[in-house]
């Protein structure tokens, strides 16, 4: 089991913290399960109009040179090419 999760304004290099603020029905649903105490899986679906933001939170505690890596490796593994272009 971890630590509590206390605060999570504190930057660290083992978590990467997702909040979202004020968030309309429906962006995004979150769905846990649970047996004997134990979490089974959690599953976080986000509105496909948001995704792009939603990774931006994500890389949002790495520095530059982890996001790049993170996003260079899960396009990577979909086979697909990253353009940097934007």
């Amino acid at each position: 089991m971890t630590d509590s999760f206390i605060d999570p304004d504190d930057p660290s290099d083992e978590w990467i913290d997702v909040r979202m603020t004020d968030p309309e029905a429906g962006e995004w649903e979150v769905d846990a399960v649970v047996l004997d105490g134990r979490v089974e899986y959690v599953d976080l679906r986000v509105q496909p109009n948001l995704l792009s933001g939603f990774l931006t939170c994500l890389l949002e505690d790495l520095d530059d040179e982890r996001a790049a890596s993170a996003l260079a490796a899960a396009a990577e593994r979909r086979g697909v090419e990253a353009d940097a272009s934007g």
